[in-house]
């Protein structure tokens, strides 16, 4: 039988500015190139559409067990007349990617953690995941997906979708915040146009949302 290690979820609300930070990009039009640490309000978040569906879910969890591959998918609901729903965020957690629990405690094979996702804000499409202080592997860590499929195609909020929104888009990164109010921090992230999802490997746990 798995020895199960629960911990209670709690989804906190998003601080949507920020007071200035002391050495941290302040320029308020984007991060500097290279500068992967910055305030809030020098990033553009990607947004969701006004016409999107809402989130069939924005609170869920499962078991991760050390040993087994498991994921969970949050999705929208179905689009009027169409046949299925379409996914919002995918994260993936590999059979070697748990290590110690929020607690800095060994997790021993076969064990598991209940992980708990959520969206913390709909129009700034920010996730949140707990427990707070659990740590992947740095040779096998877990992985996030966010998409993109139903997000507001003017990306840079000019009124127009053109050349700048495609450049903006193949800029887009995972970023994540430790706490409401602290600077966001830049992931090594792929962007998959076919797939129209952002994909970084997840570390340890935050909040999470995609921007440029």
């Amino acid at each position: 039988m798995l020895r199960r290690v629960r911990v209670a979820a709690l989804l906190l609300p998003v601080a949507l500015g920020c007071s200035a930070i002391p050495g941290v990009d302040d320029g308020g039009t984007g991060p500097e190139p290279g500068n992967s640490i910055v305030r809030q309000d020098s990033l553009s978040f990607l947004r969701a559409d006004p016409a999107a569906p809402p989130l069939a879910d924005r609170l869920m969890s499962f078991w991760a067990v050390r040993g087994k591959t498991r994921e969970i998918r949050l999705m929208y609901r179905p689009r009027a007349g169409a046949p299925d729903s379409v996914e919002f965020a995918r994260f993936r957690v590999d059979a070697r990617s748990l290590i110690n629990d929020s607690a800095g405690n060994p997790i021993a094979q076969g064990d598991s953690v209940l992980i708990t996702v959520g969206v913390a804000d709909t129009l700034g499409l920010i996730t949140e995941f707990q427990p707070a202080g659990l740590v992947f592997s740095a040779a096998q860590p877990a992985r996030l997906w966010l998409k993109f499929g139903e997000a507001d195609d003017d990306l840079n909020d000019d009124g127009s979708v053109n050349a700048a929104d495609t450049t903006a888009l193949h800029s887009l990164a995972i970023w994540k915040q430790e706490h409401a109010g602290e600077p966001w921090s830049r992931l090594p992230s792929t962007v998959d146009t076919r797939a129209q999802d952002v994909e970084a490997a997840i570390p340890g746990f935050t909040r999470f949302a995609v921007a440029y």
